[in-house]
């Protein structure tokens, strides 16, 4: 239901609200339906409030992803680099869910359609889950011994994400043997390979 009291709100409770609203209309209407406008409304807010903040929609929906998103420090260490890599991709997969791979198609369709305007968004999303991948994974399992800071590099960061998110956009979903896969034939090999 959209919000109808126009209370003057700023600052983070503001933003909650817009992130909220994102969601709210996102799983009522869809990606194709989802606008500023109705997002302002639901908000309770402008629509120069908005554009204030983000250029379009995909900034807008991007945003709102990311901060739903858990930091990495509130991702428990489950106590090795497997196990913790697949902890990232259950969470990445809650997250693609959520979204919905309609609202993923789109949200590609639309970048494609405006890659150098839309770029940013891209960087923004992948840079927040990498930072993820590296702080709950990758880091930890430095800091364990498991594995050595220069066996890492900047494909192998994002490799199990991309991987992951490759077969929610195919398939509509990411069950947990497809993760495990996923991690034990691909992701772990590729970083034992560059320990010889």
């Amino acid at each position: 239901m959209v919000q109808e009291v126009r209370s003057r709100r700023r600052g983070r409770e503001l933003e909650e609200a817009i992130y909220q609203a994102v969601w709210d209309e996102l799983r009522e209407h869809g990606f194709t339906r989802l606008t500023m406008d109705g997002v302002a409304r639901r908000a309770g807010t402008s629509k120069p409030v908005l554009y204030r903040r983000w250029a379009n929609r995909v900034e807008m929906l991007a945003a709102a992803a990311t901060h739903f998103l858990p930091d990495s420090e509130t991702v428990p260490d489950a106590g090795s680099l497997r196990a913790n890599t697949i902890a990232v991709l259950k969470v990445m997969r809650e997250r693609m869910r959520t979204t919905g791979r309609t609202t993923m198609l789109g949200l590609l369709t639309e970048i494609a359609a405006n890659p150098e305007a839309n770029a940013p968004v891209i960087e923004t999303f992948i840079g927040f889950m990498r930072k993820i991948m590296t702080e709950v994974a990758l880091a930890r399992a430095v800091d364990r011994g498991e594995i050595e800071e220069e066996q890492i590099t900047t494909r192998l960061r994002t490799l199990p994400l991309e991987l992951a998110r490759m077969e929610f956009i195919v398939t509509g979903d990411l069950p947990d043997v497809s993760i495990e896969e996923i991690v034990d034939t691909v992701f772990l090999p590729a970083l034992e390979a560059r320990r010889r």
